[in-house]
């Protein structure tokens, strides 16, 4: 199955190994995301990160003693993946992952669903991971919100560029990001999901037992971000306690979903 020029142009230009590292939101983001990773993903289990780009997510587990496989669709992803030394990487696309059934214990989709921007094709996906997943497995499946772009052109100061508020009736209707030529601020081509759309596409496609977590919650409306991140432990204490809020989720512009695959195959 191939990737979406849209999107392949994105990641051909845009230094993702860098996106987490960022002072402010990067941190923040890294940070929430792995707290999250340290509490629901036990070690000496078998994880696939598909769509783990350059991998820095699939090395912090790795180095917490689980045995991780990552599958992204860009060579350069992968080829900065296999440099880190820490686990396996291979060229793969969301909806046809070179495993066996049922042969992982964790499923990481931190990225796919932004750019599957069709139901069919986030669906399949889905029971892609379901099927590698050994009964019981845990998936946690990463969107991006709604307003988002909202959120994120407010604090750039994009509000008033010519066009944008027309991007942002666009996606609100569609969920779908205009063509990345004819935006505002050149951004990627996505899906933005509603919380809710989430939790339905997670359970259609067989999972159970979904749980929906905000990663940045209220902290990514933040102008002081760097700041604040000098010394993050009250604010992480704090963005854990209002995680699970169903009212904090649409603030937040990630949400993580987390399912169990179904216990008995046969009755999927």
């Amino acid at each position: 199955m191939d990737m979406d020029p849209r999107v392949r142009r994105r990641y051909e230009v845009y230094d993702e190994d860098q996106r987490l590292r960022r002072p402010g939101l990067g941190d923040l983001v890294r940070l929430r995301t792995w707290d999250i990773f340290d509490r629901y993903v036990p070690t000496g289990v078998r994880v696939a990160d598909i769509g783990g780009g350059p991998g820095i997510h699939a090395d912090r587990l790795a180095r917490g003693d689980r045995e991780v496989l990552l599958f992204d669709p860009m060579p350069g992803h992968v080829e900065i993946a296999r440099g880190r030394g820490t686990f396996q990487a291979e060229i793969a696309e969301a909806r046809q992952v070179p495993l066996d059934d049922a042969s992982v214990d964790v499923v990481l989709l931190m990225g796919p669903l932004y750019h599957l921007v069709e139901p069919e094709d986030r669906l399949a996906a889905l029971r892609e991971a379901a099927r590698v997943l050994r009964p019981g497995g845990l998936i946690l499946a990463e969107i991006i919100t709604r307003y988002a772009w909202v959120m994120d052109a407010t604090g750039k100061g994009l509000l008033g560029e010519p066009g944008t508020w027309d991007d942002f009736d666009w996606i609100a209707r569609t969920g779908v990001s205009k063509d990345p030529d004819q935006v505002v601020d050149g951004s990627f081509f996505a899906y933005f999901h509603r919380p809710e759309e989430l939790r339905a596409e997670l359970t259609q496609a067989g999972f159970e037992d979904v749980e929906l977590l905000a990663v940045e919650g209220f902290a990514g409306l933040f102008g002081d971000l760097a700041e604040r991140m000098r010394e993050p432990g009250d604010l992480l204490r704090a963005l854990r306690i209002t995680e699970a809020e169903p009212s904090m989720l649409g603030a937040s512009a990630h949400v993580l979903g987390l399912a169990r695959s179904c216990p008995n195959p046969a009755s999927r």
